[in-house]
């Protein structure tokens, strides 16, 4: 009687530590599976601020470099050398490798304060007709953002840049490209000096890179 007891006891502790093996290998996926679906979204969110960065630097004459997990900084100055970060940082770190994607980093270059002031004053005098107005409006209306106000530091230009505008569409990409209606088809365009006179800019269309490097206000 005793022997049989002893068994089930046995047989009863061998089937309840399967069942928590099998439990606990259960939770270990599902955890391991949350965790690499949360590092794809960083991952995600990691190539976002990549891309936004490396164009406010072509834009606005920044600089721009990337810290690694290990605090290794490289200097990124060209497309390739973004999608080689990419590439080395974001396989790795969903699988678990290394403890971070590592961060962006962009300063004020030689002539961002120059790309900025001529921003300024495109977004303030340059203007687009508005078919539905049936007169010519701001760039800021056209795409609706808020009422454009002069950014005096490349720290201003990027948080400018991250607002959203009346549809949640980040500046940065609403600016990207200006045209008729919010569209990137043909628009006119003039540059409204602000005391009654104007003049008429030969562009079909203006992206986000022309606002920092054109000055319309010199155009003939």
């Amino acid at each position: 009687m005793g022997s049989k007891l002893k068994f089930r006891w046995v047989l009863c502790f061998i089937i309840f530590s399967l069942v928590l093996l099998i439990y606990g290998n259960h939770l270990f996926k599902e955890r391991a599976k949350k965790m690499a679906d949360m590092r794809r979204a960083e991952a995600v969110d990691f190539m976002d601020d990549g891309w936004k960065k490396y164009r406010m630097m072509q834009f606005a004459g920044a600089n721009m470099e990337y810290t690694d997990s290990k605090g290794n900084i490289r200097v990124i100055e060209t497309e390739p050398v973004l999608l080689d970060v990419f590439d080395e940082a974001i396989k790795p770190y969903i699988l678990g490798k290394t403890p971070s994607l590592g961060s962006f980093r962009i300063t004020e270059g030689k002539r961002t304060s120059e790309f900025i002031q001529t921003f300024n004053d495109n977004m303030k005098h340059v203007k687009i007709w508005g078919a539905h107005k049936n007169r010519y409006i701001s760039i800021a209306e056209n795409e609706g953002l808020e009422e454009f106000k002069n950014i005096n530091s490349f720290e201003e230009l990027w948080e400018y840049m991250n607002k959203r505008n009346d549809e949640g569409v980040v500046y940065i990409n609403e600016l990207d490209i200006i045209g008729y209606d919010r569209t990137g088809q043909s628009g006119k365009f003039i540059y409204d000096y602000g005391n009654g006179e104007s003049k008429e800019i030969s562009e079909s269309a203006i992206s986000l890179f022309e606002l920092f490097k054109d000055k319309y206000k010199d155009w003939s």
